[in-house]
């Protein structure tokens, strides 16, 4: 079956990191289906070097330069896509910005639309014009045969919006062997894996090994990941060693970290579904989190903690809870309690069943 992907959310030189879990899945539809992508790619990002690294994807990849403020990126985006849909079976969006081409036209075939945007989770996250946009635009999710959401928290608030088929796909997660941290009994090591923003509450997290160190505990935290809060984090931890910023790092990287620790922390404010909580667990880290979003899913009493409380005593209580059960809570017994649900084979089969239901609608089959 042939595939045409289309996204807003992809890597380039200069945002290596960028949509990533999208390039991950779509690598894996394209091991089973004949797959090309259109990346929806804001024009400060592109460059000359990206069209030569794309000649080694294992798939085509169009690089289609649209501009949200240039509502004449959103005319010519357009064109492009009905010109290259033509002759695919399947026409797939990915993240809801890829949507807004659409508007005003009409999709003659199957179509399938997968979401991960945290404005459609929580549009209080959003500035006042952002949920205006939304509200004037979110009608754009009845328009796909069949939506899909990364977890049950996302698929409630696409819900609002449409009537017709959803289902829940998450994200790929690569599989590893968790293996016993090399712990050092008097101190507690934590890990934070995202950007420095706002929704990812940096600040409370230090604010909560200050609160757990003034409890007596000596406690670290690791943080991988930048954003425009460095500064403002540098400045309150100058001077102590017990805090590591280690700025973007690749998988190989975030898998060094995540083994380094004994327990991941991230007081985010709201997820669609988390990654990095998903990878730490899979590492048999136990993790403390916010509460609100996707993380519901998954997180447990057997693989961590979510706190409703946005304090550091709350977090550092929850730390402290999930740290007097790490004897019980060995990596393999953590990593079990998703194993399985994130895997290559649980989303291919995943989308090749929205797939299947959109082509239904058209009277078309996946054979």
């Amino acid at each position: 079956m042939r595939i045409l992907v289309i996204t807003p959310w992809y890597p380039t030189i200069a945002a290596p990191i960028a949509g990533v879990f999208v390039r991950r899945d779509a690598e894996l539809v394209a091991s089973s289906h004949e797959l090309e992508l259109v990346h929806l790619v804001d024009p400060a990002l592109l460059t000359p070097a990206d069209v030569a690294a794309d000649a080694a994807s294992p798939y085509p990849v169009h690089r289609v330069p649209m501009s949200r403020s240039r509502p004449g990126d959103l005319v010519s985006a357009w064109r492009r896509i009905r010109d290259l849909s033509r002759g695919f079976d399947v026409v797939h969006t990915q993240a809801f910005q890829a949507l807004l081409p659409f508007q005003g036209h009409r999709m003659r075939m199957p179509w399938v639309h997968s979401e991960h945007w945290s404005g459609i989770g929580d549009s209080n996250s959003l500035t006042a014009r952002g949920r205006l946009v939304l509200r004037l635009t979110g009608r754009l999710l009845r328009r796909p045969d069949v939506v899909t959401a990364v977890s049950s928290h996302l698929l409630s608030a696409v819900a609002k919006f449409r009537s017709g088929p959803t289902m829940i796909v998450p994200s790929v997660v690569p599989d590893v062997s968790p293996a016993p941290a090399d712990r050092d009994p008097d101190v507690l090591r934590l890990v934070a894996v995202g950007h420095l923003v706002d929704g990812k509450d940096p600040v409370l997290a230090v604010r909560t090994v200050q609160e757990l160190r003034r409890r007596g505990v000596p406690t670290t935290l690791e943080w991988v990941g930048d954003g425009p809060l460095r500064g403002q984090i540098e400045e309150l931890i100058a001077g102590d060693d017990g805090f590591t910023l280690r700025g973007t790092l690749d998988s190989a990287g975030v898998s060094a970290a995540l083994s380094r620790a004994d327990m991941f922390l991230l007081p985010t404010r709201g997820e669609t579904l988390c990654l990095s909580a998903i990878e730490a667990i899979s590492h048999g880290r136990p993790a403390v989190l916010g509460a609100l979003g996707g993380q519901r899913d998954y997180v447990t009493d057997q693989n961590g903690r979510l706190v409703e409380v946005r304090t550091p005593n709350a977090y550092a209580d929850a730390v402290l809870d999930v740290r007097s059960r790490l004897n019980r809570l060995d990596p393999d017994s953590v990593a079990a309690t998703i194993r399985g649900r994130f895997s290559a084979h649980a989303v291919l089969q995943g989308y090749n069943g929205a797939y299947e239901q959109a082509m239904s609608m058209h009277g078309k089959s996946l054979l």
